[in-house]
């Protein structure tokens, strides 16, 4: 039989969690740590940022993304990245690589849908 931890240690780890979630997604969208990071569009750049934009919503909403992380206790089962100017879903374990250093590429989001059938091309990212 499984013994549960006293309700103030199961407080604190989950708030820890949560915590440490933040951070890593905060991390992977570059809002503390690292420098700024420029893009200069192309010629119809508006148009390439709007498609872009509206691409990574759909694929947020379909895979049931959050770029804050989620409530605790809650694990992400997959990520969406940026990676070789492409947006791609992966699992969650590659998500974390990016944001420990030991991949390369950016992290979006984490996500609550399973990994996707992979595909042999991505989506354009910004």
């Amino acid at each position: 039989m499984r013994r549960k931890p006293p309700l103030p240690l199961a407080l604190v780890l989950s708030l820890t969690k949560s915590v440490v979630l933040l951070v890593v997604v905060a991390l992977g969208f570059g809002l503390i740590g690292g420098g700024q990071v420029t893009a200069s569009p192309g010629p119809d750049g508006a148009d390439q940022i709007e498609e872009r934009s509206a691409v990574i919503e759909r694929a947020m909403a379909e895979h049931e993304c959050s770029t804050t992380g989620f409530a605790a206790g809650v694990i992400p089962r997959s990520a969406l990245i940026r990676r070789d100017d492409r947006v791609r879903q992966v699992s969650f374990d590659e998500g974390w690589e990016i944001v420990t250093g030991e991949a390369p590429g950016v992290l979006i989001a984490v996500c609550l849908g399973e990994l996707a059938m992979p595909r042999t091309s991505g989506v354009p990212a910004s």
